[in-house]
């Protein structure tokens, strides 16, 4: 499979524990977590300085000139502004007042811009070479033997997106090679949601791959503050069992991933 059609897949997973799935470019959010906005199928944001990479990169085919034919406030001091700045210009030209949310007009505008091919190859080029290499290095590291399979760049490109790898701080989640903790992960799923235990454990009978992600899923949700513990372990059991419950909702994988 080549990393184009990889990324799409890992994108319709990742995106039906939000949105049903498939790949949102045209996403905009407002500053709910202080990064001034967040934009496209990787939300990129300001205060991180993604968002600027995002700009400039599309720059590349778009050209400024044309960039700037969606906007009313200047694209190119926005792509160049250092984080900081970067938030306070997205405040001043696309946050309602008062609040946190984007203004109806300015987001419109964000829409058709993310939409636009040039800001879709932008993004999917960006995605492809950052987290989907990531998740890439993690499959070659975590589940060697499965490097042929759909379902474990799923599982490591929804870790990745979400927590940003199976490392926090110094605590690595060690590599393994057979699994001998499922029961406990069953059990930690039957403790939060007995049905979604159920759906886990019929789908991992004699399923070594599922079951070798259940741990990881597991031992890298352990490593989360309490309370994010079991959001972070459903959604990548799921992925690992292919079904699951993600906040209520049964969520059917087995046409995404192998």
């Amino acid at each position: 499979m080549d990393d184009n059609t990889l990324l799409q897949t890992c994108l319709q997973v990742s995106g039906a524990f939000e949105n049903g799935g498939g790949a949102d470019y045209d996403t905009v959010d407002g500053n709910f977590d202080g990064q001034g906005i967040s934009v496209g199928i990787l939300q990129w944001n300001a205060g991180q300085g993604t968002l600027q990479t995002l700009l400039i990169k599309i720059s590349e085919s778009m050209g400024w000139d044309k960039m700037q034919t969606f906007f009313k406030s200047s694209i190119h001091q926005l792509a160049t502004a250092v984080p900081a700045d970067a938030i306070q210009f997205c405040l001043d030209h696309y946050i309602e007042t008062g609040t946190k949310n984007m203004d109806p007009a300015a987001k419109a505008l964000w829409q058709k811009f993310l939409t636009q091919p040039e800001s879709i190859a932008a993004q999917a080029f960006l995605a492809q070479q950052t987290v989907l290499a990531h998740a890439k290095r993690l499959v070659a590291s975590y589940t060697p033997a499965y490097a042929d399979r759909v379902r474990p760049y799923a599982f490591f490109f929804d870790v990745c997106t979400q927590e940003g790898g199976m490392a926090v701080g110094h605590t690595i989640v060690p590599p393994i090679t057979t699994p001998t903790d499922v029961p406990t992960v069953l059990a930690f799923a039957s403790i939060h949601d007995a049905k979604c235990a159920a759906l886990w454990t019929a789908n991992q009978a004699g399923d070594a791959l599922a079951q070798l992600l259940l741990h990881y899923g597991y031992a890298r949700a352990q490593l989360s503050k309490p309370q994010y513990q079991w959001d972070t372990c459903s959604r990548r059991g799921t992925i690992a069992c292919r079904q699951g419950i993600v906040h209520e909702t049964r969520i059917d994988l087995t046409s995404k991933v192998d």
